[in-house]
């Protein structure tokens, strides 16, 4: 089956969905379903039972804030999995395939994975399981190592890093530190800022030596290869083993700097913040990374008969940004006491050396709401060309009130950050982002959230307009009682 003859059997609405449900525990994996399915003599594997337990449909929920939500999986239980309950479950693989009844094993497709987070019942006719997203891997701590002493992990520098601590790692007569986890391209270790110091730099193992001690600050300015934003992103999938789907983001300078424990999630949020950017697992549990931008054109249109009657709301109204504030080229550590002739030479660098932000700023005209708000924000961004760049696109996202509405809508699937229009009389007109979207496999109707950045000016819809939304919503419980 192709993926057009896919997507057509999903966009017919009347038709019967199995869910295969595969769940691996310490022992092995069960075979699951919603009704009877074996698969066929021809299939790779051959007649492979799915036993038909499953109770309920299963929820998910992707928002574009990296959050996943699952239902749980509800089986029915009558006494033949009881002793299920002593597996080990927790930690292990769930994987859910969505297609029709007696259709052979490799047409259907890998509709949702994530990770069993064990038991929440155990009763007599029903077994269930909590289900979290493989984003879950990125809340365990990032591994760099320890620092001698139980000083802390040893630092996580990320790309270009500007004036980070350095952490000494001998005793007595040596004066040898270490700066990155990581492999370095260049180090550039200063005292008090200036970088007039007798050192041997090993950059591919992180760490200088110095030949003398220093009676100043002693920093380092960091460079590492993962250097722009995709590449960051792509380290931090790489190291969880996560599939990169999608990752689109701008070749900005940045860096991003840990001395202490740091987990895969904080170094994604960290990276999004400041770039207007958002990041979540897909179905086939790979990593996407998008920013935010206002759509030009709809690559999905969803008509009102496709809207389930009264189900489309404005859940949510966010004012426009008068003012952003840009951190860009953070300082990690801020010299107290400068050398001299940093001081003295080059007043701009002693200037940055002893604030922890560089900042871009900007305002724009949004007289008509006076309770538009002064944003900060900090970023991942290096450079002071970069960051006036993104200042000024997130401003443009932000010039207007934006809306945020609800619907529950019957159509075939639909994917975050997809650009939509909504041809009903409330949103008639305007194209938004999908940033919410809640699916059941066997469920015919699925709940969006989507954000328009260019709402009406409030009063300009006419009578007429209000007529017809009044008249479609009348008439069409009429029509359907009628079929």
């Amino acid at each position: 089956m192709t993926d057009a003859e896919y997507n057509d059997w999903l966009s017919d609405l009347a038709a019967p969905r199995v869910v295969l449900c595969e769940l691996d525990y310490a022992g092995g994996t069960e075979y699951l379903a919603n009704r009877p399915y074996i698969s066929k003599p021809t299939d790779d594997p051959p007649n492979r039972i799915y036993d038909d337990l499953i109770a309920e449909a299963i929820d998910i929920t992707t928002r574009i804030d990296g959050e996943i939500e699952f239902g749980e999986i509800q089986l029915i239980n009558d006494g033949e999995i009881t002793h299920w309950s002593t597996r080990a479950w927790e930690g292990h693989a769930i994987r859910l395939y969505l297609g029709g009844p007696g259709w052979p094993l490799a047409d259907f497709r890998l509709h949702a994975q994530g990770i069993n987070a064990g038991i929440n019942t155990d009763r007599r006719g029903e077994l269930s399981f909590d289900m979290v997203d493989q984003s879950a891997l990125f809340d365990e701590p990032i591994d760099t190592g320890r620092l001698p002493d139980d000083a802390g992990p040893v630092p996580l520098a990320l790309g270009t890093v500007y004036n980070a601590p350095a952490f000494r790692t001998s005793d007595g007569t040596q004066y040898e530190y270490k700066a990155s986890y990581l492999p370095c391209v260049s180090l550039t270790p200063k005292e008090g800022g200036s970088t007039s110091l007798n050192v041997t730099t090993h950059p591919a193992e992180g760490r200088f030596v110095l030949d003398a001690p220093t009676s100043l600050d002693l920093t380092v300015d960091i460079a590492e290869t993962h250097n722009t934003p995709a590449l960051l992103a792509g380290w931090v999938a790489d190291y969880y083993g996560i599939t990169v789907g999608e990752i689109a983001l701008p070749a900005y300078a940045a860096g991003l700097y840990y001395s202490s424990e740091v987990t895969g999630r904080q170094v994604l949020d960290d990276l999004c913040s400041g770039l207007g950017a958002y990041w979540y697992l897909n179905a086939l549990g790979a990593l996407v990374v998008r920013q935010h931008v206002i759509p030009a054109t709809p690559e999905v249109v969803i008509d009102v008969d496709d809207i389930e009657y009264d189900r489309i709301a404005m859940v949510e109204t966010q004012q426009p940004w008068r003012q952003l504030t840009l951190h860009w080229g953070r300082n990690y550590a801020p010299v107290r006491t400068l050398a001299a002739i940093v001081e003295t030479d080059t007043p701009t660098a002693a200037a940055r050396l002893q604030r922890e932000w560089s900042s871009s700023v900007a305002t724009q005209p949004v007289d008509d709401h006076p309770q538009a708000e002064a944003i900060t924000r900090d970023s991942c961004i290096q450079d002071e060309t970069d960051a006036a760049t993104e200042r000024d696109r997130l401003l443009t996202l932000r010039c207007v009130r934006a809306d945020v509405w609800e619907m529950d809508a019957r159509f075939p699937p639909v994917f975050l950050g997809q650009g939509v229009e909504i041809d009903h009389p409330r949103t008639s007109g305007l194209i938004g982002l999908i940033i919410s979207v809640s699916r059941s496999p066997t469920r015919s109707t699925t709940t969006l959230q989507v954000w328009f950045p260019a709402p009406w000016v409030p009063g300009q819809f006419t009578a007429a307009v209000d007529a017809l939304d009044i008249a479609v919503q009348d008439t069409l419980p009429v029509l359907f009682e009628e079929a």
